[in-house]
């Protein structure tokens, strides 16, 4: 399923236009090489570059490169992109993964790549036609043309915002240096929230300072404060985190329906900011300072959260390929109308696929929750996930893993270990009865029953 980041909101959290980005999809793992743009025939420190026929790219080709590519592989590759996808120098020059291959020759794969597709979650596969049109052409040898693509659509910019006006902006208490070396680095940092009087956050929008090494940014809410300063952590969190906000190239900012808001607590907010970054054109003195613009408001009608459908109890077989788990968990009468606005599914780098049902009591048709056939722990995304909760509704999600490690695996914050979390937006916030915690945001998980 196309995922989707949410920005302006009129009832519920709309769906924001999204920026397919096709043949690196702004990530370390393309089919690229760090290569000039220039037509040259070497590269700096790697093997001799491939010599370009005369002429350019057919502007078939170059179109959907402009659409669907260039807004991270662009003349200075950004969000983690390694090479340029410019010039047809660009696509001759050796493959990084395989550098007895030209780019070109890598790029039908790499689209037609249901495990790790590219584009990623949140942007659209491409169309049948233009994975035929790019197809087409590297059969034929990638051809050069000697036509001017005047009318080649423009990548879309990058555009974050949400109809709110962020009055507030989080970010790190000193910028991180990211070394030379470093292909891939996961960092956090603590933001702690306070307010004189009652007010809610209603928006994020992220704010991206380097846009040549971030990749993606997650932001959890934590019981505890975390240090202000940038420091390595683990990629897969901690158990005692959960999920409020996640961004990565081609999505949006969150906006919240006008009748919610996420309270500010009076004792105060506890957040951590988790950046992935990738360096993978090897470049010296990167640093960054990346966060996100805040819209609060006074106090809305309702407190909104996140609650944790799916279950952690699990232990997936050593060499299981595509091993299922589904767990089912009725909605008590103390839950019926419960706003869901959105969803944002959860494993870890073992992931296939993962879908969350809501199946009505009265037996109306089945309502998706969320629903990716191709999972990607790098591109993470809210999903729309519209609905409200009655007495006795069933809510049954479904993880499928592919376990290489040669060894049995279970639930657990490491990234060796793996997760079968459906985040949930929604309100009213259910509260604690009493005083005493006996609600909890993975509740729902906890109290499932598997298959």
């Amino acid at each position: 399923m196309r995922g989707i980041f949410f920005g302006s909101a009129v009832a519920a959290v709309s769906a924001a236009a999204a920026l397919a980005l096709v043949c690196g999809a702004c990530s370390s793992s393309s089919t690229d090489s760090a290569a000039p743009s220039d037509g040259t025939n070497t590269t700096s420190g790697g093997p001799p570059r491939a010599t370009a026929p005369s002429g350019s790219i057919p502007c078939t080709v170059d179109k959907i490169l402009a659409e669907d590519c260039r807004s991270c592989h662009s003349a200075s590759p950004q969000f983690g992109a390694s090479m340029p996808l410019i010039t047809l120098a660009d696509l001759y020059a050796p493959a990084k993964s395989d550098p007895s291959k030209k780019v070109y020759e890598l790029i039908p794969a790499r689209v037609a790549n249901d495990a790790s597709p590219m584009p990623p979650p949140p942007n659209a596969r491409l169309s049948d036609a233009d994975r035929q049109t790019l197809t087409s052409w590297v059969s034929g040898g990638a051809q050069p043309s000697n036509e001017t693509c005047g009318n080649t659509t423009p990548p879309t910019p990058f555009d974050p915002s949400v109809n709110c006006k962020p009055d507030l902006s989080i970010g790190p208490a000193s910028a991180w240096s990211l070394p030379a070396a470093t292909g891939e680095d996961y960092v956090c940092y603590g933001v702690e929230l306070k307010k004189d009087s009652p007010t809610h956050v209603t928006g994020f929008v992220p704010r991206i300072d380097n846009k040549t090494v971030v990749h993606h940014i997650v932001l959890f809410e934590s019981d505890s404060p975390e240090p202000a300063t940038p420091k390595s952590c683990s990629p897969g969190g901690s158990l005692q985190w959960r999920m409020v906000m996640a961004w990565a190239p081609g999505g949006k900012g969150l906006e919240l329906p006008p009748e919610a808001g996420f309270p500010i607590k009076p004792e105060g907010t506890h957040w951590v900011v988790q950046m992935h970054y990738s360096n993978a054109q090897g470049l010296a003195d990167q640093k960054d300072s990346s966060g996100f613009d805040i819209c609060t408001s006074p106090p809305r009608q309702y407190e909104a959260d996140v609650l944790a459908f799916g279950t952690q109890k699990f232990t997936i077989p050593a060499g299981a390929a595509n091993w299922p788990r589904e767990c089912s968990i009725k909605v008590p009468s103390q839950l019926a109308g419960t706003h869901l606005v959105a969803a944002m599914p959860h494993m870890h780098k073992l992931g296939v696929r993962m879908s969350t049902i809501r199946k009505p009591a009265d037996a109306s048709a089945p309502v998706d929750l969320g629903t990716i056939n191709n999972w990607s722990f790098d591109s993470q995304a809210w999903l729309p996930a519209t609905t409200t909760l009655a007495a006795n509704d069933v809510i049954t999600t479904t993880c499928t893993w592919t376990n290489t490690t040669g060894a049995p695996v279970d639930y657990g914050e490491k990234t060796t270990e793996e997760m079968c979390y459906s985040f949930t937006l929604y309100y009213p916030k259910v509260p604690n009865i009493g005083g005493l915690p006996v609600w909890s945001w993975a509740a729902p998980a906890m109290l499932s029953t598997c298959k």
